[in-house]
């Protein structure tokens, strides 16, 4: 069925770019520590399906993810987590036959909705507030207590009479019952995670208090998509955002961005060239790149460092030419808008003189014509 109600939240982000804007950008959830986050105050974790914990149209979990995805139940708790999938649990599933075998694969609850994201926040957040209702713990009873006379408990034959004692005998005092008081929950405060900028971060941002919940976008494509220019324009959008703003994500988070840096915290082909050209200017000076700011985004603690990858060095002579070949492939890749832009401007330059060349001959040949109907009038009428 088509996503009517997601379209519509979907067009207020259009007109509002700044909603598709993520809190925390990391390749996969591997990356996050929840122990952490846990630590913050987030209660539960809602998980998008598709490219974010399996293979698109699989229930299967990626096993690259087992790790992390285990550190997640075992902090959080499996009942606090929760899938919501726009294929599965929703009116594309009726019977929720996906839904049932998602959530056996995953250990954890599907959820089941009416409307597809990002339309559903308010469905959401009923949910887990009626998961924190029925986590409050009920009131408890005590066992009735009597309070007995410690001259009356033991009694003896030999023991001298107590007229007081039997006159006036100490009745029990009534049944106490002491009440627990029920623990004071606030609002839920969620961890949206997902790849799309248009469904899953823009779910986090329209939530109510969307300040309380944390957007976190995962990256990584372990297939490609099905419509991968709706990717590019939520990109292409997100990008425009971060530059206005002078932004970059950095380390997984929001920092501010230095001259020369990309979107992505990475150094631009452009001031890489500008680098490389003082330096041959300098005579082989080393120029180094732009100083980058300190980080400063508190989030930025969330984010677990990326391990260290053991440097592969060669052992046969195939193995130096593949090695060097990747250090040329990526060298001449920052070169290669140049490359492209010459070869631009040779082509259009080519163009240009072949299209002004015909024009010239096309005219030469009808100057031609002219000359030859011209010439041959005179001789006709002569010979008449």
């Amino acid at each position: 069925m088509p996503n009517l109600y997601g379209s519509m939240v979907a067009l207020r982000g259009l007109l509002r770019p700044g909603l598709l804007v993520p809190a925390i950008k990391v390749n996969t959830i591997s990356r996050l520590d929840f122990t952490a986050l846990k630590q913050a105050g987030y209660t539960g974790v809602v998980f998008d399906r598709d490219n974010c914990l399996t293979v698109p149209h699989s229930d299967i979990l990626v096993p690259e993810l087992t790790d992390a995805w285990t550190r997640c139940k075992a902090t959080f708790g499996r009942e606090n987590l929760l899938v919501v999938s726009n294929s599965a649990g929703t009116t594309d599933d009726p019977l929720g036959i996906q839904a049932e075998s998602l959530a056996h694969n995953l250990g954890v609850p599907v959820f089941r909705h009416r409307r597809k994201k990002p339309a559903c926040g308010n469905e959401i957040i009923q949910y887990f507030r009626l998961k924190q209702a029925a986590s409050i713990p009920k009131p408890s009873k005590t066992t009735p207590s009597f309070i007995q006379n410690e001259t009356s408990s033991s009694s003896s034959l030999n023991d001298p009479l107590d007229l007081t004692t039997d006159l006036h005998p100490i009745s029990p005092k009534p049944e106490t019952r002491v009440v627990v008081s029920p623990k004071v929950t606030g609002e839920p405060r969620l961890l949206i995670i997902g790849d799309r900028l248009l469904t899953d971060i823009l779910l986090a941002t329209t939530l109510p208090s969307p300040n309380d919940h944390l957007s976190i976008w995962t990256t990584h494509l372990w297939r490609t998509p099905d419509l991968p220019i709706i990717r590019f324009i939520e990109q292409s959008m997100l990008r425009l955002v971060l530059w206005h703003r002078n932004q970059t994500f950095r380390n997984g988070v929001v920092e501010e961005r230095a001259r020369g840096e990309t979107w992505l915290g990475q150094e631009g082909w452009i001031w890489w060239m500008r680098r490389w050209a003082l330096a041959i200017v300098r005579r082989g000076e080393r120029v180094p790149p732009e100083p980058v700011a300190l980080p400063a985004n508190p989030l930025a603690k969330f984010v677990l460092p990326v391990p260290i990858a053991v440097a592969w060095r060669p052992t046969t002579y195939l193995g130096w030419a593949w090695y060097y070949s990747k250090i040329f492939a990526k060298s001449a890749g920052k070169g290669s808008w140049v490359v492209l832009v010459w070869t631009w401007i040779g082509v259009r330059g080519a163009v240009t003189k072949s299209w002004s060349l015909g024009v010239r001959k096309i005219q030469e040949v009808r100057a031609r014509r002219t000359i030859k109907t011209i010439v041959a009038q005179p001789a006709e009428a002569r010979s008449s």
